[in-house]
């Protein structure tokens, strides 16, 4: 069996295609099971999560009667791995079919690589992660709970290798590559200084200081509008490195 939570809710049916599941209530319980995978989770706490932190009165029942319509909803031969146990039900998913916990595996594989100076072996774990990333995580899933509680540790942690794949790449090399992604990546976090100064550090190194400086100063702009502070001692040494004309580095990056 496999299941996919990072975009819209997924699992693999009898053809191994990647097929969405029906019902709104259906995909609440099979994420809340899959988050705690191969753990009895209580009947009160599935309830708590599939009615938003309101669940009814004799929703005990009906939860009974939501779970007899997930494992209906699972391939035939795989029903069997969301079982009844005390004090509620278990989902079980073996190493590999939950593609979260592989995505969490290779981030963490990717920092260490980069901290160790494996460059290519950094961008490509961190590239390998990124590739599971579809869309916003549970994102038919109608749950403010999980919404809430799950999906911005993983949100974050997007936002980390995507630092660690850029790092990496610069240290490679692959500056003019980079100017377009960062560009964009700006633009949706405009409040990310370290993707700024990557932003600087790839313009700078591709012959657009003047461009390299602007990025600084819209950033300080933004940030002094927004929050009431200066830009950050990262992105302050990339820019002081380019205003003597020296090569920009920081910490992580060369």
């Amino acid at each position: 069996m496999r299941f996919r939570v990072l975009g819209p809710l997924e699992i693999v049916d009898v053809d191994g295609r990647w097929r969405p599941v029906g019902g709104s209530r259906q995909r609440v319980l099979l994420a809340a099971l899959l988050l705690k995978a191969n753990t009895p989770v209580s009947v009160d706490e599935l309830a708590e999560t599939v009615w938003d932190g309101a669940p009814p009165a004799g929703c005990a029942q009906t939860l009974r009667s939501h779970v007899m319509r997930l494992r209906r909803s699972l391939p035939a031969q795989d029903a069997v791995v969301l079982g009844t146990r005390a004090p509620g039900y278990v989902l079980t998913v073996a190493d590999g079919e939950l593609d979260a916990p592989l995505f969490e595996l290779l981030c963490h594989e990717a920092a260490e690589q980069l901290r160790a100076g494996a460059w290519s072996a950094a961008a490509d774990t961190a590239e390998r992660a990124l590739t599971l990333w579809r869309a916003q995580p549970l994102l038919d899933v109608p749950s403010r709970l999980l919404s809430e509680t799950v999906v911005p540790r993983w949100e974050q942690l997007r936002l980390q290798v995507l630092e660690c794949r850029f790092d990496a790449e610069l240290r490679l090399g692959r500056h003019h590559v980079l100017v377009p992604q960062l560009q964009a990546l700006v633009a949706a976090h405009p409040l990310h200084e370290r993707f700024r100064a990557q932003l600087m550090l790839s313009l700078s190194r591709t012959g657009h200081r003047v461009e390299a400086l602007a990025v600084y100063r819209s950033a300080r702009r933004t940030l002094i509008d927004e929050l009431g502070v200066e830009p950050g001692p990262e992105m302050t040494r990339v820019h002081q490195s380019i205003l003597s004309g020296d090569d920009p580095v920081f910490d992580r990056a060369a």
